[in-house]
């Protein structure tokens, strides 16, 4: 799906892009509006007279939301997400795989301590299903994604108070771009092209 992050100074333009992308019925998978991290910066750069009412108003049709709620542009975020798909196949895989293991070898690990032998398979199925839980984790993290140079510059331009625009459309569908050089963009970063 071709995604791409337009960087503007107001979300003026990005409202307008909205509009028009609405009325061309151009299909989008996802319009997201990142506000500034530095919100109140970024207002004082667009308007020195803005008063609080004013800027409720000023979000427009699109909703404006945090950069660290978009899981394109927050590695952790992807991270977890990954961590938790893992987690989900591996602790039953890893249960399985240490009852088995334990059934198979015939051990008494845990008979010193007492405990029956009938118990010895779901001790070894539970550590199994624990190192299945760790092994989720170390896969998670061991995934190193090839934009993070793309993402730094876009979490700079947020920093500095620019806005940005996440568009995404379907894989068939080029991403309009007449109507987004219409807008002026400060910069516009293509993140993923399949």
């Amino acid at each position: 799906m071709p995604v791409c992050v337009i960087v503007l100074a107001d979300p003026d333009p990005a409202n307008q892009l909205s509009e028009k992308l609405s009325e061309a019925s151009i299909p989008i998978i996802s319009c997201q509006l990142i506000k500034p991290r530095s919100e109140k910066e970024a207002f004082k750069k667009i308007t020195t007279e803005a008063t609080e009412r004013d800027l409720e108003q000023f979000s427009g049709p699109l909703k404006a939301i945090e950069i660290d709620a978009v899981k394109l542009l927050n590695p952790k975020l992807s991270k977890q997400q990954r961590q938790r798909y893992m987690a989900l196949w591996l602790m039953p895989f890893g249960f399985l795989a240490g009852l088995t293991f334990t059934q198979m070898t015939n051990l008494q690990t845990f008979s010193n301590l007492g405990i029956a032998p009938i118990a010895e398979p779901v001790i070894g199925g539970l550590l199994g299903m624990g190192s299945g839980w760790l092994g989720s984790h170390v896969a998670a993290a061991s995934v190193n994604p090839d934009q993070d140079d793309d993402i730094r510059t876009l979490v700079s331009r947020n920093e500095e108070g620019r806005w940005l625009l996440l568009l995404e459309t379907p894989i068939e569908v080029e991403l309009p771009w007449q109507l987004v050089q219409e807008i002026q963009p400060i910069e516009v970063v293509r993140l993923r092209d399949l």
